[in-house]
């Protein structure tokens, strides 16, 4: 079974170099969002520090883990896990757990007021049940492994894992269905706000479908080739998917309204004399404040939704 292991090195340092790239895109999109001094609330910065914290020690204690691996023990064929591996899987596992967390919040800011048995708060409780699911099986699988002390034994593991790693895929998938269902029911009659949501459902699409195929390929490389380190193609660089996806979702906030602006042509796309001049019933007060306000270009920063 060792020998299983020394093939697959190569798979080790390929994800190392991924996940250094991926964390560095990240530093600059950090230096990018505070840079602009954006106007968000306590919350959402300190979300942003505590994102760029936990992957700062996953990648240190990934180096530190490759280092004492292939340099200190240059020629043996390392199986052990060391207690960096467990440390720097932990801070991988509660950064995808922060992320999952700031998106279901942004969802619940988007449908606040809609009832605790509307739609949109099951949705919520879900994601949130989820979000927890994942975290809880990530702590334990954290613990087993470190026990085990060996990435031959890892097998034993498989139960936790799979449960880690279906639930981060589904709360992935569950959040950009819900943000797309959402958004696409704000499209009304005003062009440039149906163009805006447009672009919001395209960004989410595109978080939620790197987060979710990283997930995909942990679950079905750690099941189908077990005792190797393929599996490490989509786990190394997971987390550093999560934490780009929130600060391109923070930063795409001013490139949408300046990009919509320069493109703007006129408030609307109809003829004034088929807009209505008497007001009936709102039958979704929160859809058209959400329509006029938050979708509202000159609106600032702090009132733009970070939701895609």
């Amino acid at each position: 079974m060792a020998n299983s292991l020394g093939p697959t090195y190569g798979v080790w340092f390929v994800s190392l170099f991924v996940e250094t790239i991926l964390y560095g895109i990240g530093l600059l999109q950090g230096w990018i969002y505070f840079a602009g001094r954006p106007g968000d609330g306590r919350s959402i910065k300190s979300t942003v520090m505590v994102v760029l914290f936990l992957e700062t020690v996953q990648v240190v204690f990934f180096f530190r883990s490759s280092y004492s691996r292939f340099v200190e023990m240059f020629g043996e064929l390392q199986t052990n896990l060391i207690w960096e591996d467990s440390l720097q899987l932990l801070a991988s596992y509660l950064s995808a757990f922060t992320v999952q967390i700031f998106f279901a919040s942004r969802i619940y800011q988007l449908t606040k007021g809609r009832g605790r048995l509307s739609l949109a708060a099951i949705g919520i409780y879900t994601i949130l049940a989820l979000a927890l699911v994942q975290i809880s099986a990530g702590i334990a699988q954290t613990i087993l492994s470190y026990k085990l002390r060996s990435y031959l034994k890892l097998g034993e593991t498989k139960a936790i894992t799979t449960l880690q790693t279906a639930a981060s895929l589904a709360c992935d998938v569950l959040i950009t269905v819900y943000l797309c269902i959402f958004l696409e029911s704000q499209k009304g009659e005003l062009m440039r706000t149906n163009t805006m949501v447009d672009t919001l459902i395209y960004h989410a699409i595109n978080r939620g479908v790197l987060t979710t195929l990283s997930s995909g390929a942990t679950m079905v490389l750690f099941l189908v080739l077990p005792d190797t380190f393929w599996f490490f193609v989509g786990l190394a660089p997971s987390s550093k998917l999560y934490m780009n996806s929130m600060l391109a979702t923070l930063n795409a906030r001013q490139y949408i309204r300046d990009k919509m602006q320069s493109s703007d042509k006129g408030w609307n796309s109809i003829p004034l004399s088929t807009i209505p001049t008497t007001q009936g019933p709102r039958k979704n007060p929160s859809a058209l404040d959400f329509e006029t306000n938050s979708l509202d270009i000159n609106a600032k920063p702090a009132e733009f939704p970070a939701c895609a």
